[in-house]
């Protein structure tokens, strides 16, 4: 039987206020908010879309952080000297770039794979 989003949290993090704090740590405020009041939103969030976000969270941080992403995904597009794509990058959300690097290196090893054989 699967287990529930409030089941998982409750396991892996003990409560959603530690769950919230965790998320916090990856991502920041909104500009002219306290983070008191980040944390108090955080709280309000259902369980599932949380733990989406500490997923997303751990992810980008274990690549290297958001800007060593947006690197990666201008190498892995053949973008590296066009300055306008990364400046795009910089205004996507966290999943959206892990979407986008994700895909482009599942793209670059079947070509080379393809390349390969």
């Amino acid at each position: 039987m699967r287990t529930t989003p409030l089941q998982q949290v409750k396991k892996l993090y003990g409560s959603k206020e530690k769950l919230a704090a965790t998320v916090a740590e990856f991502f920041s405020p909104a500009e002219g908010e306290s983070a008191e009041d980040f944390l108090s939103r955080l709280n309000r969030i259902a369980n599932a879309k949380l733990l989406r976000l500490a997923k997303v969270g751990a992810a980008i941080k274990e690549l290297g952080g958001r800007d060593a992403v947006i690197t990666a995904i201008t190498e892995l597009a053949g973008l590296t000297k066009d300055k306008d794509f990364a400046s795009k990058l910089l205004s996507y959300a966290d999943p959206r770039l892990l979407d986008m690097h994700r895909s482009l290196s599942r793209k670059s090893k079947a070509q080379k794979a393809k390349a390969a054989s």
